[in-house]
Protein backbone atom coordinates (compact mmCIF):
# COMPACT_ATOMS: atom_id res chain seq x y z
CA UNK A 1 0.00 0.00 0.00
CA UNK A 2 0.94 3.65 -0.69
CA UNK A 3 0.22 5.25 2.53
CA UNK A 4 0.60 9.30 3.50
CA UNK A 5 1.50 10.05 6.80
CA UNK A 6 0.84 13.36 8.08
CA UNK A 7 2.85 14.98 10.95
CA UNK A 8 5.84 12.29 9.39
CA UNK A 9 8.64 14.16 11.82
CA UNK A 10 6.89 14.05 14.75
CA UNK A 11 7.27 11.76 18.10
CA UNK A 12 4.43 9.45 17.04
CA UNK A 13 4.91 10.08 13.23
CA UNK A 14 8.77 9.05 12.88
CA UNK A 15 7.87 5.90 14.91
CA UNK A 16 4.63 5.05 12.84
CA UNK A 17 6.12 6.16 8.81
CA UNK A 18 9.34 3.56 10.15
CA UNK A 19 6.73 0.56 11.65
CA UNK A 20 4.71 0.76 7.51
CA UNK A 21 7.87 0.81 6.08
CA UNK A 22 9.17 -2.26 7.70
CA UNK A 23 5.87 -3.80 7.08
CA UNK A 24 6.45 -3.05 3.33
CA UNK A 25 4.39 0.06 2.86
CA UNK A 26 5.08 2.84 0.66
CA UNK A 27 5.55 5.83 2.48
CA UNK A 28 4.94 9.49 1.98
CA UNK A 29 5.65 11.55 4.94
CA UNK A 30 4.07 14.89 4.85
CA UNK A 31 5.07 17.63 7.42
CA UNK A 32 5.92 21.25 7.90
CA UNK A 33 9.48 19.92 8.46
CA UNK A 34 12.33 17.61 7.79
CA UNK A 35 13.81 16.05 10.37
CA UNK A 36 17.64 14.81 10.31
CA UNK A 37 17.78 11.23 9.41
CA UNK A 38 14.32 10.80 8.34
CA UNK A 39 14.27 7.78 6.04
CA UNK A 40 11.30 6.23 5.83
CA UNK A 41 10.31 7.10 2.17
CA UNK A 42 9.38 9.87 -0.02
CA UNK A 43 8.93 13.11 1.99
CA UNK A 44 6.91 16.19 1.34
CA UNK A 45 6.87 19.25 3.19
CA UNK A 46 3.56 20.95 3.32
CA UNK A 47 1.56 23.15 5.59
CA UNK A 48 -2.14 21.00 6.17
CA UNK A 49 -4.05 24.57 6.97
CA UNK A 50 -3.59 24.92 3.29
CA UNK A 51 -4.84 23.69 0.15
CA UNK A 52 -3.35 20.17 0.06
CA UNK A 53 -2.64 18.41 -3.86
CA UNK A 54 -3.72 14.67 -4.37
CA UNK A 55 -1.13 12.66 -4.06
CA UNK A 56 -1.10 9.70 -6.86
CA UNK A 57 -1.59 6.32 -6.26
CA UNK A 58 -2.53 7.06 -2.59
CA UNK A 59 -4.24 4.04 -0.92
CA UNK A 60 -4.21 5.36 2.76
CA UNK A 61 -4.18 7.89 5.01
CA UNK A 62 -2.43 8.44 8.63
CA UNK A 63 -3.36 11.43 9.58
CA UNK A 64 -1.03 12.59 12.69
CA UNK A 65 -0.17 16.23 12.89
CA UNK A 66 -2.14 18.36 15.32
CA UNK A 67 -1.28 20.49 18.29
CA UNK A 68 -1.15 17.62 20.39
CA UNK A 69 0.11 19.16 23.96
CA UNK A 70 -3.37 20.27 25.81
CA UNK A 71 -1.79 23.22 27.61
CA UNK A 72 -0.35 24.29 23.61
CA UNK A 73 -4.18 24.80 22.62
CA UNK A 74 -5.22 26.93 25.20
CA UNK A 75 -2.36 29.34 24.98
CA UNK A 76 -3.22 29.49 21.33
CA UNK A 77 -6.64 28.62 20.47
CA UNK A 78 -7.33 30.22 17.16
CA UNK A 79 -4.18 28.15 15.62
CA UNK A 80 -5.11 24.82 17.47
CA UNK A 81 -8.72 25.24 15.62
CA UNK A 82 -6.62 25.86 12.12
CA UNK A 83 -4.52 23.00 12.65
CA UNK A 84 -6.64 20.21 14.41
CA UNK A 85 -9.94 21.08 12.74
CA UNK A 86 -8.90 22.99 9.15
CA UNK A 87 -6.24 20.86 8.86
CA UNK A 88 -8.10 17.59 9.60
CA UNK A 89 -10.77 19.01 6.70
CA UNK A 90 -7.90 19.89 4.11
CA UNK A 91 -5.90 16.25 4.46
CA UNK A 92 -9.56 14.43 4.41
CA UNK A 93 -9.94 16.35 1.08
CA UNK A 94 -6.63 15.54 -0.22
CA UNK A 95 -7.57 12.08 0.60
CA UNK A 96 -10.82 11.62 -1.00
CA UNK A 97 -9.06 13.48 -4.25
CA UNK A 98 -6.03 11.29 -3.84
CA UNK A 99 -8.49 7.97 -4.06
CA UNK A 100 -7.50 7.00 -1.05
CA UNK A 101 -10.03 4.11 0.36
CA UNK A 102 -8.74 4.73 4.07
CA UNK A 103 -8.39 7.10 6.77
CA UNK A 104 -6.60 6.76 10.17
CA UNK A 105 -7.08 9.52 12.50
CA UNK A 106 -5.29 9.82 15.75
CA UNK A 107 -7.79 10.96 18.56
CA UNK A 108 -7.04 11.52 22.01
CA UNK A 109 -8.75 9.61 25.42
CA UNK A 110 -9.18 13.34 26.16
CA UNK A 111 -12.72 13.24 25.05
CA UNK A 112 -13.89 11.47 27.33
CA UNK A 113 -13.03 14.16 30.38
CA UNK A 114 -10.89 13.64 32.90
CA UNK A 115 -11.55 11.78 35.11
CA UNK A 116 -14.08 10.10 33.07
CA UNK A 117 -17.18 9.25 33.80
CA UNK A 118 -16.72 5.73 34.28
CA UNK A 119 -14.01 3.47 34.17
CA UNK A 120 -12.37 1.53 32.22
CA UNK A 121 -13.31 3.71 29.74
CA UNK A 122 -15.06 2.22 26.69
CA UNK A 123 -15.81 4.11 23.24
CA UNK A 124 -19.26 3.76 23.91
CA UNK A 125 -18.34 6.17 26.70
CA UNK A 126 -20.31 10.02 26.02
CA UNK A 127 -17.79 12.79 25.29
CA UNK A 128 -16.57 14.96 27.66
CA UNK A 129 -19.16 18.11 27.23
CA UNK A 130 -21.90 15.34 27.39
CA UNK A 131 -20.97 14.58 31.23
CA UNK A 132 -22.47 18.11 32.50
CA UNK A 133 -18.62 19.58 32.68
CA UNK A 134 -18.33 23.07 32.37
CA UNK A 135 -14.58 23.82 31.97
CA UNK A 136 -13.07 24.33 28.14
CA UNK A 137 -11.01 22.44 27.24
CA UNK A 138 -9.75 23.50 23.58
CA UNK A 139 -7.64 20.57 22.39
CA UNK A 140 -10.31 18.32 23.46
CA UNK A 141 -12.83 20.24 21.73
CA UNK A 142 -10.91 20.38 18.35
CA UNK A 143 -10.20 16.24 18.74
CA UNK A 144 -13.94 15.85 18.73
CA UNK A 145 -14.40 17.79 15.60
CA UNK A 146 -11.93 16.22 14.15
CA UNK A 147 -13.76 12.55 14.22
CA UNK A 148 -16.34 13.84 13.32
CA UNK A 149 -15.23 15.47 9.91
CA UNK A 150 -13.97 11.37 9.39
CA UNK A 151 -17.59 10.65 9.86
CA UNK A 152 -18.78 13.15 7.36
CA UNK A 153 -16.77 11.76 5.18
CA UNK A 154 -17.55 8.21 5.64
CA UNK A 155 -21.09 9.11 5.11
CA UNK A 156 -21.25 11.41 2.53
CA UNK A 157 -18.20 10.02 0.28
CA UNK A 158 -17.59 6.43 1.84
CA UNK A 159 -13.98 7.29 2.71
CA UNK A 160 -13.82 4.29 5.59
CA UNK A 161 -11.86 5.59 8.08
CA UNK A 162 -10.25 4.73 11.90
CA UNK A 163 -9.88 7.16 14.56
CA UNK A 164 -7.44 5.40 17.63
CA UNK A 165 -7.67 7.34 20.58
CA UNK A 166 -4.44 7.27 22.27
CA UNK A 167 -4.57 7.97 25.81
CA UNK A 168 -1.17 8.48 27.57
CA UNK A 169 1.59 7.64 25.12
CA UNK A 170 5.21 8.10 26.01
CA UNK A 171 8.92 6.73 24.69
CA UNK A 172 12.50 7.83 23.77
CA UNK A 173 12.43 11.10 21.83
CA UNK A 174 9.16 12.84 23.54
CA UNK A 175 9.57 16.45 24.00
CA UNK A 176 9.73 17.91 26.74
CA UNK A 177 6.37 18.64 28.35
CA UNK A 178 4.78 15.90 28.57
CA UNK A 179 5.38 13.91 32.14
CA UNK A 180 7.37 11.11 31.30
CA UNK A 181 10.43 13.24 29.89
CA UNK A 182 9.74 16.10 32.38
CA UNK A 183 10.32 13.82 35.14
CA UNK A 184 13.39 12.15 33.73
CA UNK A 185 15.05 15.59 33.40
CA UNK A 186 14.25 16.77 36.58
CA UNK A 187 15.94 13.86 38.42
CA UNK A 188 18.82 14.77 36.00
CA UNK A 189 19.51 17.78 38.14
CA UNK A 190 19.69 15.64 41.35
CA UNK A 191 16.27 15.16 42.93
CA UNK A 192 12.41 14.63 42.28
CA UNK A 193 9.76 15.63 43.48
CA UNK A 194 6.11 15.25 42.32
CA UNK A 195 2.78 17.33 43.40
CA UNK A 196 -0.47 14.98 43.02
CA UNK A 197 1.40 11.65 42.97
CA UNK A 198 -2.34 10.08 43.54
CA UNK A 199 -3.54 11.08 39.79
CA UNK A 200 -3.49 8.30 37.78
CA UNK A 201 -2.97 7.19 33.60
CA UNK A 202 -3.24 4.86 31.54
CA UNK A 203 0.93 4.56 29.56
CA UNK A 204 1.29 3.42 26.30
CA UNK A 205 4.52 2.96 24.90
CA UNK A 206 4.95 4.59 21.08
CA UNK A 207 6.13 1.32 19.83
CA UNK A 208 3.35 -0.63 20.95
CA UNK A 209 0.95 2.97 19.60
CA UNK A 210 3.06 2.19 16.05
CA UNK A 211 2.11 -0.75 15.70
CA UNK A 212 -1.50 -0.11 16.29
CA UNK A 213 -1.80 2.94 13.59
CA UNK A 214 -0.09 -0.73 11.20
CA UNK A 215 -3.03 -2.51 11.79
CA UNK A 216 -5.49 0.28 11.44
CA UNK A 217 -4.82 0.75 8.07
CA UNK A 218 -5.69 -2.96 6.92
CA UNK A 219 -9.01 -2.95 9.05
CA UNK A 220 -12.18 -2.02 7.49
CA UNK A 221 -13.31 -1.16 10.89
CA UNK A 222 -15.29 2.04 10.88
CA UNK A 223 -15.08 3.94 14.13
CA UNK A 224 -13.38 4.69 17.50
CA UNK A 225 -10.83 2.38 18.87
CA UNK A 226 -9.00 2.96 22.09
CA UNK A 227 -5.37 2.03 22.59
CA UNK A 228 -3.89 2.15 25.67
CA UNK A 229 -2.32 -0.15 28.42
CA UNK A 230 -5.68 -1.30 29.90
CA UNK A 231 -3.87 -0.68 33.27
CA UNK A 232 -4.14 2.04 35.68
CA UNK A 233 -0.84 3.59 37.23
CA UNK A 234 -0.16 6.53 39.58
CA UNK A 235 1.93 9.91 38.62
CA UNK A 236 3.60 9.09 41.69
CA UNK A 237 4.78 5.44 40.90
CA UNK A 238 5.98 6.32 37.76
CA UNK A 239 7.90 9.43 38.79
CA UNK A 240 9.15 7.39 41.76
CA UNK A 241 10.49 4.48 39.70
CA UNK A 242 12.58 7.03 37.56
CA UNK A 243 13.68 8.29 40.48
CA UNK A 244 15.34 4.61 41.39
CA UNK A 245 16.51 4.24 38.47
CA UNK A 246 18.33 7.11 38.01
CA UNK A 247 19.73 7.11 42.31
CA UNK A 248 18.02 10.25 42.95
CA UNK A 249 15.82 10.95 46.19
CA UNK A 250 11.97 11.52 45.44
CA UNK A 251 9.59 12.99 47.22
CA UNK A 252 5.88 13.53 46.41
CA UNK A 253 2.18 15.06 47.75
CA UNK A 254 -1.17 13.58 46.89
CA UNK A 255 -3.86 15.77 45.48
CA UNK A 256 -6.99 16.19 47.30
CA UNK A 257 -8.83 15.82 43.74
CA UNK A 258 -6.83 13.27 42.01
CA UNK A 259 -7.99 12.54 38.60
CA UNK A 260 -8.25 9.51 36.72
CA UNK A 261 -7.89 7.32 33.39
CA UNK A 262 -8.11 4.11 32.14
CA UNK A 263 -8.64 1.94 28.65
CA UNK A 264 -10.86 -0.63 27.96
CA UNK A 265 -8.65 -2.13 25.03
CA UNK A 266 -11.00 -5.02 24.40
CA UNK A 267 -12.60 -3.59 21.32
CA UNK A 268 -8.54 -2.76 19.61
CA UNK A 269 -8.37 -6.86 21.11
CA UNK A 270 -11.37 -7.95 18.50
CA UNK A 271 -11.03 -5.63 15.80
CA UNK A 272 -6.92 -5.44 15.42
CA UNK A 273 -5.78 -8.06 16.68
CA UNK A 274 -3.62 -5.50 18.62
CA UNK A 275 -2.25 -5.36 23.05
CA UNK A 276 0.60 -3.68 24.17
CA UNK A 277 3.52 -5.62 24.68
CA UNK A 278 5.80 -3.60 26.53
CA UNK A 279 5.74 -3.12 30.13
CA UNK A 280 5.99 0.51 31.39
CA UNK A 281 8.96 -0.40 33.37
CA UNK A 282 10.42 -1.60 29.84
CA UNK A 283 9.63 1.38 28.28
CA UNK A 284 11.04 3.81 31.33
CA UNK A 285 13.99 1.72 30.90
CA UNK A 286 14.18 3.03 27.46
CA UNK A 287 13.63 6.78 28.02
CA UNK A 288 16.05 7.04 30.38
CA UNK A 289 18.49 5.07 28.32
CA UNK A 290 17.72 8.22 25.61
CA UNK A 291 17.53 10.81 28.23
CA UNK A 292 14.47 11.56 26.36
CA UNK A 293 15.12 15.12 25.38
CA UNK A 294 14.99 15.08 21.36
CA UNK A 295 12.39 17.52 20.25
CA UNK A 296 9.48 16.26 18.72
Amino acid sequence: MKICVTGASGFIGQEVAAALAKAGHTVVGLDKRLVDGWGNGEYMERDITHLLEPIPGLDAVVHLAAVANPRECERGPDYAFAVNVHGTFQVLQMALLSGAKKFVFASSAHIYGISAKYLPSDENHPFWFQNNRRETQIYTLTKIAGEQLCKLYEENYGLSYTTLRLFNVYGPGQALGYFVPDMVAKAQKGALHLDGANVTKDWVNIKDVARAFAAAVKSDFVGPINIGSGSETELGAVASSIALKMGVPFTSTPSPTPTRMLADIRRAERVLGWKPTISLEEGLDSVIAAKATVPA
